[in-house]
C-alpha cells in the first residue's frame, strides 16, 4: 500500500475525478473542504462572484499546500444576501435553505467516508446558517469532526494592520485586495471607490448599528452605502491581497494538519442514536 506521501492525486477537485479514483483516494485524502460564496453586489467596481472565487482559491490553495491529504467538494455559488438584494443582480438563498444544503453535501460526503470536514465561506452572511448546519452534523454523525471558518476572520489581526477606514467590512481596501490578487478580473480598478468610512457616513441606524459592541442590529448595505460598498476600496492593491491570503492559507493549512492527526469523534457517554 503505497503511503500519503507517495499517493498521486490528479486532481484535489472530486468534480474532476471519476468514481473510480475517488474510491482509491479516499484513504489518503481523509479532510474534505466545502468551500461556500454568494453572488451579490460588491459595489461599483467588483464582480458578484467576488466571495465564491475567494473561497474556492483558498480551498484550492489549502489544498496544494497538503496535497495529497484533502479533496474539495464543489463551491456553492449562491448564500445568504437578502441584504444586498436592494442591488440589481443580487441572489439569495434563505438562511434554512442553504444550512440544509450544508447539511446534506457534507452527509454525502460521509457518507462516503470522509470523517473530517472544514467548511470554508467566503461571505460572512452565510455564517449564521453554517453554524446551525454543524450543530445539527455534529449532533446527528458522532463520528464526524467538523469545523469552519471565513477568509478575512482568520487573519483579522493582519486586516486590521493594514485598513485605512474606520468603517470596512464589504467590499473595502481589505477584501478588494483579496480580490485583486486571487483573480484580478473580478476589480475594475477604474471603478474603484470610496464608499461609507466612518461612522459619521452612516444614516441614523446605521450609526445605531455600530454603536454598541455585541449588540446585533443589521441594515440593508442599500441604507448603510449608496454604492453598496463600506471602507475605501480605492487603498487596496495586490501586495496587501497577497499577505492576507497566504496568511489565511497558512493558518488553515495549520490547522487542518493537526485535525488530520485528530482520532474520529466518539459519542457522548450514555447517548445512543436513535
Amino acid at each position: 500500500m503505497a503511503s500519503p506521501d507517495h499517493f498521486v492525486l490528479r486532481s484535489h477537485r472530486l468534480a474532476d475525478l471519476t468514481w473510480p479514483e475517488i474510491a482509491g483516494l479516499r484513504q489518503y485524502a481523509p479532510v474534505a473542504i466545502v468551500p461556500l460564496g454568494a453572488c451579490e453586489q460588491h459595489g461599483p467596481a467588483m464582480a458578484q462572484r467576488t466571495d465564491t472565487t475567494r473561497a474556492e482559491v483558498v480551498a484550492d490553495l489549502v489544498a496544494e499546500r497538503l496535497n495529497p491529504r484533502v479533496v474539495v467538494a464543489p463551491v456553492i455559488p449562491v448564500g445568504v444576501s437578502e441584504h444586498h438584494m436592494a442591488f440589481p443582480g443580487t441572489l439569495t438563498l434563505s438562511p434554512v435553505t442553504l444550512q440544509q444544503m450544508v447539511y446534506e453535501l457534507v452527509t454525502s460526503l460521509h457518507r462516503h467516508g470522509w470523517r473530517k470536514v472544514f467548511v470554508l465561506t467566503g461571505h460572512g452572511g452565510n455564517n449564521a446558517a453554517v453554524e446551525v448546519a454543524v450543530s445539527r452534523l455534529r449532533g446527528d454523525l458522532p463520528a464526524l469532526h467538523i469545523a469552519w471558518s471565513g477568509i478575512t476572520p482568520v487573519v483579522s489581526d493582519v486586516a486590521s494592520e493594514l485598513a485605512l477606514s474606520e468603517i470596512r467590512g464589504h467590499s473595502c481596501e481589505i477584501e478588494t485586495s483579496q480580490a485583486i490578487f486571487v483573480d484580478p478580473e473580478l476589480v475594475l480598478e477604474e471603478r474603484l471607490a470610496r464608499g461609507s468610512s466612518t461612522v459619521d457616513d452612516l444614516d441614523p441606524a446605521g450609526r445605531l448599528s455600530r454603536s454598541q459592541p455585541g449588540i446585533h442590529f443589521p441594515q440593508g448595505y442599500d441604507a448603510l452605502s449608496a454604492t453598496g460598498n463600506l471602507g475605501d476600496a480605492r487603498a487596496a492593491g495586490k501586495e496587501a491581497g497577497a499577505r492576507l491570503i497566504t496568511t489565511a492559507v497558512e493558518r488553515i493549512a495549520g490547522f487542518l494538519r493537526e485535525l488530520l492527526d485528530l482520532p474520529d469523534r466518539k459519542p457522548a457517554i450514555g447517548v445512543e442514536k436513535p
